[in-house]
C-alpha cells in the first residue's frame, strides 16, 4: 500500500509542470488606442522659433508638451510618430521664407502618411496683440467631418481644466491641416502673449495636465464618440467666420487664428 502512496505522489509531482504548463494563459488587457498610429508635430522649430516672449519661444513649449502628449497616448497602446524631436525643421540651406515654410511643413506631412498615421495633431502656443486673450483652443478643417470630431473631443477635454477660458473649436485653413488627407487638428494649448498662461505654459505640472487631456480626448475619439459634445450654434458662427475670412472680410471679430502657416 506505502508503495503505492509513493508511486501515485511521485506520478502527481511529475504531471504537475505539464498542467500548468498546458494552463490557458490569462488574456492580455487591451489598450485603449491598440493599433493606432498617431503623428505629432511639434510646431516650428530650427531658425523658426513661432511666437516669442523675451527668451521665452514657443517652439520649445511645443516640443515639451508633444512630448508629454506622446508619453501619455503610448501608455494606452498607441504608437507614436514625432515629426521632429529637437529643435530643427526641414527647410533647406538658402531657402527663404514662405518658400523655407511650406517646404518644412510638407516634410512634416509626409513624415505622417510615410507611417500611415491615423490622425495628425499639430501642437503650438498662441500669440496676440491683445493680451488679455488666454485659454487653448482646437481647430480643424471645414472639409473634414472626422477632423471636427477629434477637435470637438480635445476642445471638449481641455475646457474641462480647473480655471480654462471656455473657448470653443473652430475651423481654419491652415497649411498643414488642409494639406493633411487624414483626421488632422491644430491645438494652440495657450497665449504666450498671456502673462497668467505664460506663467502656467512654463510649469511642468500644466504642461503634464495639457498632455493628459489631450490623450484622454483622442481615447473618447475612438472609444466613445457619442460622449463628445457639439455646439452647434458656436459652430455655425465659426464656420461664417471662416467663410467671411476666405472672402476676405472680419466681421465676426478679430482672428484669432496664429500666425503659423500662412
Amino acid at each position: 500500500m506505502r508503495r503505492i502512496f509513493l508511486a501515485l505522489l511521485v506520478l502527481a509531482i511529475y504531471l504537475l509542470p505539464l498542467s500548468t504548463a498546458c494552463a490557458s494563459p490569462k488574456a492580455k488587457k487591451s489598450l485603449p488606442l491598440n493599433s493606432k498610429i498617431i503623428a505629432i508635430d511639434p510646431g516650428h522649430g530650427g531658425y523658426d522659433p513661432g511666437t516669442l516672449w523675451e527668451d521665452l519661444y514657443e517652439k520649445d513649449i511645443n516640443l515639451i508638451v508633444a512630448r508629454k502628449v506622446a508619453d501619455n497616448l503610448k501608455k494606452n497602446g498607441a504608437q507614436i510618430i514625432l515629426t521632429r524631436d529637437g529643435d530643427y525643421n526641414y527647410a533647406l540651406p538658402g531657402m527663404r521664407g514662405r518658400q523655407a515654410k511650406r517646404y518644412d511643413l510638407n516634410q512634416r506631412i509626409e513624415i505622417a502618411k510615410a507611417h500611415k498615421a491615423d490622425i495628425l495633431l499639430t501642437i503650438h502656443v498662441n500669440g496676440s496683440r491683445k493680451r488679455g486673450y488666454e485659454g487653448a483652443e482646437t481647430f480643424y478643417h471645414a472639409k473634414s467631418t472626422d477632423g471636427k470630431i477629434l477637435a470637438l473631443a480635445i476642445q471638449q477635454e481641455l475646457r474641462s481644466i480647473p480655471g480654462m477660458t471656455q473657448r470653443i473649436a473652430k475651423i481654419t485653413n491652415c497649411y498643414m491641416v488642409r494639406q493633411t488627407k487624414i483626421p488632422a487638428v491644430l491645438v494652440e494649448v495657450g497665449y504666450l502673449s498671456n502673462a497668467h498662461e505664460r506663467k502656467l505654459l512654463q510649469e511642468a505640472r500644466y504642461q503634464e495636465l495639457l498632455a493628459q487631456k489631450i490623450a484622454e480626448a483622442i481615447i473618447l475619439y475612438y472609444n466613445s464618440p457619442e460622449t463628445i459634445k457639439s455646439n452647434m450654434i458656436h459652430d455655425t458662427l465659426a464656420n461664417a467666420n471662416y467663410v467671411l475670412r476666405v472672402m476676405g472680410y472680419t466681421i465676426l471679430g478679430e482672428s484669432e487664428e496664429q500666425e503659423l502657416i500662412e
